[in-house]
């Protein structure tokens, strides 16, 4: 099978790669978060540095881009190609936050079809990359899929990647099975399955119910449990027996970036701990204490004892 890092924007940027791929394996490619563009938007270095190759490479990394303005999109295609070598762009209609979706970017193209054939018309011409598209089963109904097909299948994509959801879900809720399950017989294109893969028994469950899936994406599951890609590709539910020093190894380089890059480092790793408690099986009364916590003599303290009894 072929994973892929998830675009989870806020969470998976080059930082955080970087530091997760000299401690982790088990990912084939990783998707960058989205750049954002809005009209007018002059493409710098400044404006790609997440996804510039001389930091990005320890595996192959797809670029995403975020907008509905074509001239806008087609000049930052060409600059990932002829710029920076890229030779596949991914194009994000699935993001479901509330403004991006007011704009009709993101997941809020989706209710849109005729719109979204005129910019696919006029960007598939005008680049040179290959295209992919990420995009959810409806923003605001799975009743809107169908059209949106309709139009991807008109133009040479080379896959696109389905989360499971509506834009309105944002990440609560049941991923959608049955309506992906119906809807898998009218794509022509390469379907890439993205949603809910937290557990080797998750990823084993997609595989026994949608067999013609070998490529697979995966987001917040590797939050839940960062060895989470190496257990798919191995097909065991245990851990190393290294597991503990591994992760506190992984957990302190990523902290020790995250104070070189921001001032508020603090609240960054506040975000990566939602997630790391469950690993650590750290309890809730002791999770509050931290997230709480704002000084950061007492966030290594904190911090530094769930390390060090990490219930595996």
């Amino acid at each position: 099978m072929h994973l892929i890092m998830a675009p989870l924007h806020g969470f998976t940027d080059a930082t955080f790669r970087n530091v997760y791929f000299r401690h982790f394996g088990g990912f084939d490619e990783a998707m960058a978060p989205f750049i954002s563009l809005t009209h007018g938007d002059k493409i710098t270095p400044i404006k790609v540095r997440d996804v510039l190759p001389s930091i990005n490479t320890a595996v192959p990394i797809i670029p995403q881009i975020l907008g509905n303005e074509p001239a806008d999109f087609i000049l930052l295609c060409n600059y990932l190609s002829n710029e920076l070598g890229y030779k596949e762009v991914n194009w994000n209609l699935g993001c479901p936050i509330r403004g991006i979706v007011h704009k009709k970017r993101g997941s809020g193209l989706l209710p849109y079809p005729q719109l979204l054939k005129s910019l696919l018309d006029e960007i598939i011409p005008n680049i040179s990359l290959d295209l992919s598209i990420k995009l959810r089963l409806g923003s605001s109904s799975a009743d809107e899929f169908p059209a949106v097909i309709e139009v991807l299948n008109q133009f040479p994509l080379k896959n696109i990647c389905i989360h499971a959801r509506i834009g309105i879900q944002q990440y609560d809720g049941n991923v959608m099975l049955d309506e992906l399950s119906e809807f898998l017989p009218l794509i022509k294109h390469k379907v890439i399955y993205n949603g809910d893969i937290h557990t080797l028994n998750d990823y084993e469950s997609i595989c026994y119910r949608f067999p013609e899936f070998d490529s697979f994406m995966l987001g917040r599951g590797i939050f839940y449990n960062p060895f989470l890609a190496e257990l798919i590709k191995s097909g065991s539910s245990v851990l190393p027996s290294n597991a503990n020093a591994r992760f506190g190894e992984f957990y302190h380089e990523l902290e020790s970036a995250e104070q070189n890059n921001r001032k508020f480092w603090i609240s960054k790793m506040k975000e990566y701990w939602k997630y790391f408690a469950s690993f650590l099986n750290v309890p809730e009364e002791q999770m509050i204490r931290l997230l709480r916590c704002s000084d950061s003599v007492e966030w290594q303290k904190l911090s530094s004892a769930f390390l060090g009894n990490p219930n595996y």
